[in-house]
């Protein structure tokens, strides 16, 4: 079986949270066997790097406010690199802080996992991955675009695009989508997607399967 991964598959394998997504990822990647995995060049070449980089950024400005606690986090730079989600996340891991005696053991905690994170995702990226597949500057313009219509996300609409373009490139009709969003990647808005274009419906004609991580 041939898997086309979403971002979110290799950042849930290599994170250390328990959460549900998380463990279907690990038991997904450990038992690859005869399993082919696939991403884009999108995501290894500027998604990837970019949330990485927005993961330093993240560490780095913990680091800063536990170290003067009287800054504005907002007015450190790396802060302009964060999206919402992000700082969502940034102001919790801070309360979390805030809240424990040993500051400087929580940074350090924090470090460590932030560091073995990015060793898994690295060694996915090299060890684990059978083929990058439709290069950025390849992927349809009037199919991404299309599906940032109904999507509203850069990235969604990037990495779908690049999955449907292979499947249909390459003829693989038993190619499979694994993501672990429900709320974008779903048959409904595809149906909507090449309902209002029927152009892009004859072009793409092989849409693979999306299945979602956590109901395996």
């Amino acid at each position: 079986m041939n898997w086309f991964l979403d971002m979110c598959i290799i950042i849930f394998y290599a994170s250390d949270t328990k959460g549900a997504k998380s463990i279907k990822s690990k038991d997904f990647v450990n038992n690859k066997k005869d399993k082919k995995f696939f991403v884009c060049c999108y995501i290894t070449k500027e998604n990837m790097p970019k949330w990485i980089r927005r993961q330093h950024a993240i560490l780095k400005i913990i680091g800063r406010k536990l170290k003067n606690p009287s800054c504005e986090i907002e007015k450190i730079e790396e802060y302009n690199l964060l999206f919402r989600q992000d700082i969502i996340i940034l102001k919790k891991l801070l309360a979390q802080a805030s809240c424990l005696e040993n500051r400087q053991g929580y940074y350090e905690k924090l470090k460590k996992n932030h560091n073995l994170m990015i060793q898994r995702i690295n060694y996915f990226l090299l060890k684990l991955i059978d083929k990058e597949v439709v290069p950025i500057k390849e992927i349809n313009f009037e199919l991404k675009s299309t599906l940032f219509t109904f999507l509203q996300n850069h990235s969604d609409a990037m990495t779908l695009a690049s999955g449907i373009q292979y499947a249909q490139e390459e003829k693989e009709k038993e190619l499979k989508i694994l993501t672990g969003d429900k709320h974008d990647w779903n048959k409904n808005n595809l149906k909507w997607v090449f309902s209002s274009r029927p152009d892009l419906a004859k072009k793409y004609a092989i849409i693979p399967e999306i299945v979602y991580v956590q109901r395996m």
